[in-house]
């Protein structure tokens, strides 16, 4: 007896087009700006922007906490692989070429959510340790914070993580 794909529903279709959405968000969070380094100050200001994997060695040495951008790099990436599985779950899913129980689905979209928020807070934590960010007053400031790239994983995965809670895979 051969697998026959089930019918898809327009619900169906808009879960699954949200899953390859969060795919893509997180993909491209990856591949744009992850931090930012913004100055203001009463000459002018400007902003530099630095990839995931840009050099930090010379910045890590300066820093005072013990987190390093690796830490960082390992959440993304840990992050894009399970919001890519999310996002594959629901497809087949809804396809009907893959069976997943409630609490299997319910657990993995949780992990899939929490793991994407996580990419944010160990990105702005690694950036509020930086030595480069200083208030001078109205002299100006700077500050080095984590930037799209982050936040684009993180809304990436959520709305993967949330695509495969909402959709029935039986």
């Amino acid at each position: 007896m051969a697998n026959k794909a089930k019918k898809v529903g327009l619900l169906d279709l808009i879960k699954m087009i949200a899953a390859a959405v969060g795919l893509v968000l997180a993909v491209v969070g990856l591949c744009v700006p992850f931090f930012a380094q913004v100055t203001d100050s009463i000459v002018g200001g400007g902003t530099e922007t630095f990839g995931l994997f840009a050099d930090f060695e010379g910045l890590e040495a300066l820093m005072d906490g013990g987190l390093t951008v690796g830490v960082v790099q390992a959440f993304a990436i840990i992050s894009l692989i399970v919001t890519l599985l999310a996002s594959v779950l629901v497809i087949l899913g809804k396809l009907g070429f893959v069976r997943v129980g409630f609490l299997t689905r319910l657990i993995f979209a949780i992990v899939t959510v929490v793991l994407a928020v996580l990419v944010v807070v160990f990105a702005a934590s690694y950036a509020a340790q930086s030595p480069l960010n200083g208030d001078a007053g109205a002299l100006g400031s700077t500050a080095f914070v984590a930037s799209a790239g982050a936040y684009l994983m993180m809304v990436g995965g959520i709305v993967s993580g949330v695509s495969l809670f909402l959709s029935k895979l039986k």
